[in-house]
């Protein structure tokens, strides 16, 4: 018997060679989705409807497939973590709100609202909070779990 995992990277192959039609991919999409027919079968979640407050962290994730997973977090501010971490694959993080002092492989830049980070496949990195709070979606390609 076939996992889903399996199922659903079988599909995209079929689709990405132009084998089945987008309808026919949107509703077997659907049928393997978890639970998502309930939201019309597009995991579709928005992201402002789980921030964080401004003085506790705060993370949720919002969807994952084979390939990828997206979370959205809040960093409070003045957050300071000296413990840096690394991931299998790359972290792309792109900042919807406030600012802060992203370190990645050694290297410190400001990041602010609008800003786009890309963590490369097992770099170091921290983010540390000034003044207010850090709003961000972040996408992990392949899942972390």
């Amino acid at each position: 018997m076939a996992t889903k995992d399996f199922e659903v990277q079988q599909l995209l192959k079929a689709y990405r060679k132009g084998l089945i039609s987008d309808e026919l991919f949107e509703k077997q999409m659907m049928e393997l989705a978890d639970g998502s027919a309930a939201n019309g079968g597009l995991g579709v979640e928005n992201v402002f409807a789980h921030r964080g407050g401004a003085d506790k962290p705060a993370a949720r994730n919002l969807g994952k497939t084979p390939q990828s997973e997206s979370m959205v977090f809040t960093i409070p501010a003045n957050f300071s973590n000296d413990h840096e971490n690394s991931h299998r694959g790359d972290q792309i993080i792109y900042v919807i709100d406030g600012r802060a002092t992203a370190r990645v492989s050694g290297k410190e830049q400001e990041i602010k609202a609008g800003d786009v980070v890309t963590i490369p496949a097992g770099a170091m990195h921290t983010l540390r909070t000034g003044s207010e709070p850090l709003f961000g979606l972040t996408i992990f390609a392949p899942p972390e779990r």
